[in-house]
């Protein structure tokens, strides 16, 4: 990441998400960074120039805006603080007072939020150092500037993950609804996502006319390096009658777009890429090695995140554009988690495989937040930005990259059977249902290997299905209530003398005796696994 002026950082997080509340002529002064001030007492070296993001500081308490302020000044780092519009007159005097450069941010942006904006600012105004860049070189702030002066429009760039990394703001602008919610949340809306990823933008060499109704027309080009694709860049026009024709113009704009993000991915996200690929190496390939490969960091908790199971049995893919629609999702939870760790102090690998993310979270430093509150963070911001439900389940803590595998395993069969049980979404670990997870191998082997089934189960269903009875439901809540006959009879809505008859009659029809305990835990396994077997899909 670069510096960026104060005034350059208030100016582009346009809409009211930062003001400034100090006073004095703060205008030239620079932010090089941004951290979380959740600690103060925990704080370590914090470079000169850092924005520090006062998370849970109250201004109306005055003792804990003194401390965070104390902090602030300590490290000749600028502070940020939640504060309402206009800042309560009692606020600003010990603002002022402390002499610390003070900005508010709105309390309806999320910290993590207010994070991701400066962080995406810094890296972006990093400029790319290459010859002939024209008069539309500089970061891609500028860039995007300059192409609106050229054009007539509102620019906005995003990257693959649907990020918004950078927009003009020119006065006077067109905006709707769309645009308006990219810049504030820096993503593409999740309703004007279809379009946003429309087969026609993104196989296109030439830019591309989109108009939707109800909203303003927009030209795309998308943004490439070589086949490689970083992105798009698209221009909103007041109506119809000011798209002008200007392909080429947006064709140069994306190549030069692309050095800068070319740029980017070198400087913010080199070592995150790394870290990431190890890891999808090490859950795809396994490993019979103790060293980790290069990039994985251990002793590390594995985490497995999937989208909740809906309560009417209906999956999201089976909507028209669903697939599309949950593939963006769950890249969003992917990039939500690396910021969301980065944030708390881990620093995060992460894959998304089958549909399914993973994340490998070292063992925290000092400071750091539990993994566990991280996750209920992470699947809280994924709930209320992405309006979908996601359940994580954590692996114990893994020492070396043997124990990467088995422990990938075990969160999936985790994953599977609380989606297949449909339990409320939430943060799971998969020792706390180790029971569960070795009944389903068990049932899974069963089912599985003819060689582990007495035949009791197969000959009880093939005379159920010959004859209309029910000798195999029966007997499964009989055993499944420890030979409870009140408990398994009001389970099945028969009288208990009617279960009492069946049961008799089995023995005498399957030559078996229920009061042998082998008998009844190898029953209970072979109708179990059947019936588990026929109820997947």
């Amino acid at each position: 990441m670069t510096a960026v002026l104060l005034q350059q950082l208030v100016q582009a997080l346009q809409g009211g998400v930062i003001s400034v509340l100090s006073e004095g002529a703060h205008d030239e002064r620079h932010i090089e960074g941004v951290e979380l001030l959740d600690r103060p007492e925990a704080m370590g070296a914090v470079a000169p120039g850092t924005l520090l993001l006062a998370v849970g500081v109250d201004v109306a308490d005055h003792s804990a805006l003194a401390v965070a302020l104390r902090t602030a000044a300590h490290h000749g780092s600028a502070l940020a603080v939640k504060c309402p519009t206009p800042a309560p007159s009692a606020v600003l005097a010990q603002v002022r007072a402390s002499g610390v450069l003070t900005l508010a941010v709105d309390p309806q942006v999320s910290w993590t939020g207010v994070h991701r904006l400066v962080s995406t600012l810094l890296s972006a105004r990093t400029a790319v150092a290459e010859p002939n860049a024209g008069a539309m070189g500089g970061d891609l702030f500028s860039l995007a500037n300059a192409v609106a002066g050229i054009v007539g429009g509102a620019v906005a760039i995003m990257d693959t993950q649907q990020v918004v990394v950078a927009y003009s703001s020119l006065p006077d602008q067109p905006i709707d609804e769309p645009r308006r919610r990219g810049i504030l949340g820096r993503l593409v809306p999740e309703d004007v996502l279809a379009d946003h990823l429309d087969k026609e933008v993104w196989g296109s060499d030439t830019v591309v006319r989109r108009h939707r109704p109800g909203y303003l027309p927009r030209m795309a080009v998308i943004i490439r390096a070589g086949e490689d694709v970083l992105g798009s860049l698209w221009v909103a026009f007041p109506d119809e009658a000011a798209v002008p024709d200007c392909g080429p113009t947006l064709k140069e704009a994306a190549r030069i777009a692309a050095l800068h993000m070319l740029a980017l991915r070198r400087q913010s996200d080199a070592d995150q890429e790394r870290r990431d690929r190890a890891l999808s190496r090490a859950l795809e390939g396994g490993s019979s090695q103790n060293e980790p490969p290069d990039g994985i960091r251990l002793p590390a908790v594995l985490v497995g995140l999937d989208e909740t199971a809906r309560v009417d049995g209906t999956e999201a893919t089976e909507e028209p554009g669903g697939a599309t629609r949950r593939r963006a999702a769950f890249l969003r939870v992917l990039d939500l988690a690396i910021l969301d760790g980065r944030s708390l102090g881990y620093e995060p690998a992460a894959a998304l495989l089958a549909d399914r993310v993973y994340l490998l979270l070292p063992t925290p430093g000092a400071g750091s937040v539990p993994t566990g509150l991280l996750l209920e963070h992470l699947l809280d911001r994924a709930r209320r930005s992405l309006h979908r439900s996601f359940t994580a389940v954590t692996s114990p803590v893994s020492e070396s990259a043997r124990a990467l595998d088995p422990a990938r395993r075990d969160i999936d069969a985790a994953l599977d059977h609380l989606r297949e049980t449909r339990l409320r979404p939430g943060v799971y670990d998969t020792e706390s249902l180790r029971p569960q997870l070795v009944l389903r191998r068990l049932l899974g082997a069963v089912s599985g290997d003819a060689a582990l089934r007495t035949g009791m189960a197969e000959r009880l269903r093939a005379h159920d299905a010959q004859h209309a009875t029910a000798y195999a439901a029966t007997l499964l809540a009989y055993l499944r209530h420890f030979g409870n006959v009140a408990a398994a009879s009001s389970e099945l809505h028969i009288h208990e003398n009617t279960l009492r008859l069946r049961l008799r009659r089995a023995e005498q029809l399957f030559d078996m005796s229920l009061a042998d305990p082998t008998v009844r835990l190898l029953l209970t396994l072979e109708l179990t696994a059947l019936a588990d077997l026929r109820s997947r899909p």
